[in-house]
């Protein structure tokens, strides 16, 4: 499918026409992107039940998986998603991309509140393993955040068409709603489709990080390849990589995680630089 022919839903003109805010502890929001490779572990057992321990640790209001499969011999032909879901008793949307003669493989979205799915963005380049963009609005009271979960491609190339194929449809869809783009982006910290989110989105680990930052090995060397970004509704306070024994053994991948404070209209114009800054500036 093209990209350009799908049809995606934009947000309503109710939700769009009074930015809003979570009350209370609820402003604060936990959430985390994992590639669970379809719940192989270092050790080479598929563990779907190992995989929701590694997310239970977490304790995420949020979660972007991918490799996720759906009906495949390997994993048992489970709906992994749903499996997930019902586990961790959260809601699900399920964006799959590769579509085999057993079952079906991609992304999957995981949300303690009620969500809606917008649309699955096709980032399928010819000859290239398809790959998509599953788009999703969480609400929670009047509150509604959008959030990208994606997987982008091997290729340089394939990359920078990905990318700018999200930011061009996130940038004609939401005009000043929150947004969070969470995923395995496949590329580094330095390279053009890492600065090119960054033009316009906070990325989370490079603002708020502590500890290690890697979230895969390759022969040893440490990578980071999954990223959390947010928009400017959204302070990161931490960021970190699950890095517990169970997440050591469960994937191939580390979970990120990030935390958040939702920031209201007037501390968005003061623009505070940081979480602790943020909070100083508050009330007791």
């Amino acid at each position: 499918m093209d990209s350009a022919n799908m049809v995606i839903r934009s947000a309503t003109e109710e939700n769009r026409s009074e930015e809003t805010v979570p009350s209370s502890i609820d402003r604060f929001l936990t959430v985390m992107t994992y590639n669970i490779h379809h719940g192989r572990g270092r050790d080479g057992r598929v563990d779907l039940k190992r995989i929701c321990t590694v997310i239970q640790e977490g304790k995420p209001d949020l979660v972007a998986l991918q490799e996720v499969d759906l009906g495949m011999t390997r994993s048992e032909r489970l709906d992994q998603g749903r499996e997930l879901a019902d586990l961790l008793e959260m809601h699900h949307v399920a964006g799959h991309n590769w579509y085999l003669g057993e079952g079906a493989y991609g992304n999957v979205f995981l949300s303690r509140w009620p969500v809606t799915i917008v649309g699955n963005l096709d980032l399928s380049v010819p000859g290239r393993e398809p790959r998509g963009c599953l788009l999703t609005e969480v609400h929670h009271g009047a509150s509604l955040l959008l959030v990208a979960s994606l997987h982008l491609g091997l290729g340089m190339a394939e990359r920078k068409r990905q990318s700018l194929t999200i930011l061009d449809q996130l940038k004609m869809l939401y005009t000043d709603e929150p947004i969070l783009i969470m995923g395995d982006f496949n590329t580094f910290s330095f390279s053009s489709i890492a600065r090119r989110f960054r033009a316009s989105y906070t990325d989370v680990f490079e603002e708020a990080g502590v500890g290690p930052r890697s979230t895969f090995r390759k022969i040893g060397i440490p990578l980071r390849l999954d990223y959390i970004y947010a928009s400017d509704h959204l302070l990161p306070v931490k960021a970190h990589v699950l890095r517990t024994q169970t997440a050591s053994a469960a994937s191939d991948h580390f979970p990120l995680i990030a935390q958040f404070l939702w920031k209201d209209r007037d501390e968005r114009r003061e623009d505070h630089q940081t979480g602790a800054e943020l909070l100083s500036h508050r009330p007791s």
